[in-house]
């Protein structure tokens, strides 16, 4: 300690909706790590003009400014150098978070503005440098494969999934042993199953790794309270808003209906095997292959594997949910896309005007837009078998139709049989008052079958099995409109038949 110079930055607020706010946002990152070195405005080591580029350099606005790209783009190199020069020792960098500014910038369509300006600002820093001593960077993908160190062939790379090299993997996570110690020290060794349960289960290597960040949440949260009366140790999700989510989100919307049966499967506690891709990189995440999507929930922590699972002529691994806050985690992630997507609810909102107004078509084309589009959409808080996969695709959609839908009910027991789902207008002084739509849901694999045909022997069925003689005959009921729905894939046929209109 105190024996090398030490330059620490990171790159977590590197973000903007605009290349020029993510800009910004570096020239400040780089603006903060320069006020820790503000005596070299004053050192004895360097000589005038290179006091003189310091102090240019050590000024928030230059470096926000993108007329002095330039200078940001050598800036770390040329810290390096000042701090070697001044103090005859090579300095340490450390770079935390270095991917971020490329990923949100993948995200947010600036990607090659943004590597323009990383490349050189990292790789002059860390290519041939003869100022440094060494370096660790930290990030969700691998650096090597990101097109900024170009040249670089010196790098020792740690990924989770790097089997049989344990001099990183257990300094990453704690133990077994190192959880069950600071527990004891916290007088929480009585909730060592709780905290298992819910923080334990990553791999990295062929370790097994507690996450630390939980473990230390968890003891500070709780330790106050040991044996105390009417006081419950509780295991909080402490993790869920440490890791971004931009392009999991993104992935949502593409991902087909046998790869949703796949996360349903990981909800479960079941594993999956698939492809992992080592060198991603986030310029690929934009062709949004599904394995890119596994390898990234991996990667960011969502999920972790078997080390004994890897198959190297398919390159895969079994994949699980490691524990029960990651569970948590991911199924509400998944849930809070869905409901807070203004695509998704422009389109229900269209879907649920047209059931209640008998508009057939504008409940086709909303139905049709939404299947094309996120037919990954899923009631994950069902375990549904895979037949069923529409009705929950209806069912969560109707469920973020709230301000207009006043009862949902999903097979209800109705006449002769079960409806697929009611739903019931709110009462308002709305036109849309005192409407009951009843839907009946088929599915058929051929797409040489006749959709509209089946759609409407759904409706058929409804009438047949008397599902709406109940709400027919109630004087509070204005109207019950049927409708029979036959998907195929992402496309559906829809028939409407009106059961009962009374006028308003």
């Amino acid at each position: 300690m105190g024996k090398f110079p030490v330059i620490f930055i990171t790159l977590k607020e590197v973000d903007g909706e605009t290349f020029l706010k993510a800009y910004q946002q570096l020239g400040s990152a780089i603006y903060t790590t320069l006020k820790h070195f503000k005596y070299l405005s004053e050192s004895t080591k360097l000589d005038e003009d290179e006091i003189n580029n310091f102090k240019e350099l050590f000024n928030e606005k230059f470096l926000c400014n993108p007329d002095n790209q330039n200078a940001v783009k050598n800036s770390l190199e040329r810290l390096i150098y000042w701090l070697a020069t001044h103090h005859g020792v090579k300095p340490i960098v450390l770079i935390d978070e270095y991917d971020i500014p490329l990923a949100k910038a993948a995200h947010k369509g600036y990607y090659r503005e943004m590597i323009d300006i990383i490349s050189p600002f990292l790789g002059n820093a860390l290519k041939t440098n003869p100022y440094l001593g060494r370096a660790v960077l930290t990030g969700c993908l691998r650096a090597a494969k990101e097109s900024i160190f170009t040249g670089l062939n010196n790098f020792l790379i740690c990924t989770v999934l790097d089997l049989g090299d344990d001099d990183l993997s257990t300094g990453i996570g704690f133990t077994e042993q190192e959880a069950d110690k600071v527990l004891t020290y916290f007088g929480l060794e009585g909730h060592k199953e709780t905290a298992r349960r819910h923080y334990d289960g990553y791999w990295f290597g062929t370790n097994r790794m507690y996450c630390p960040w939980d473990i230390m949440s968890f003891c500070k949260g709780n330790h106050k309270i040991v044996g105390q009366k009417n006081k419950q140790i509780y295991a909080a999700n402490y993790w869920l808003n440490t890791s971004g989510n931009d392009y999991i989100e993104e992935f949502m919307g593409f991902i087909e209906p046998e790869d949703v049966n796949r996360m349903q499967d990981l909800l479960d506690g079941k594993t999956i095997t698939t492809e992992i891709r080592p060198s991603l990189c986030y310029g690929d995440l934009q062709k949004h292959n599904i394995a890119d999507f596994w390898t990234l929930l991996l990667y960011s922590g969502y999920l972790t594997f078997d080390p004994e699972s890897f198959s190297p002529e398919k390159e895969s691994y079994r994949l699980y949910i490691p524990n029960e806050e990651i569970r948590k985690c991911f199924r509400d992630k998944i849930l809070d896309y869905y409901k807070n997507n203004s695509t998704i609810q422009n389109c229900t909102s269209n879907l649920i005007k047209g059931f209640f107004e008998g508009n057939t078509p504008a409940v086709e084309d909303s139905l049709n837009e939404l299947l094309a589009k996120y037919v990954s959409i899923r009631d994950f808080s069902v375990n549904a078998p895979k037949e069923n996969y529409y009705h929950g695709f209806i069912n969560g959609l109707l469920a973020n139709g709230t301000a207009l839908i006043k009862e949902q009910k999903s097979n209800f027991e109705s006449g002769n049989g079960y409806v697929d789902l009611i739903i019931k207008a709110q009462n308002s002084k709305s036109e849309n008052r005192g409407i009951i739509v009843i839907l009946e849901l088929k599915q058929t694999p051929d797409e040489n079958e006749d959709k509209f045909l089946i759609a409407e022997d759904a409706v058929e069925q409804i009438i047949k099995k008397k599902y709406a003689d109940q709400y027919i005959k109630r004087n509070d009921i204005q109207s019950v409109i049927s409708y029979g729905i036959c998907f195929c894939k992402k496309e559906c046929s829809v028939v409407m038949k009106i059961l009962k209109k009374n006028p308003a």
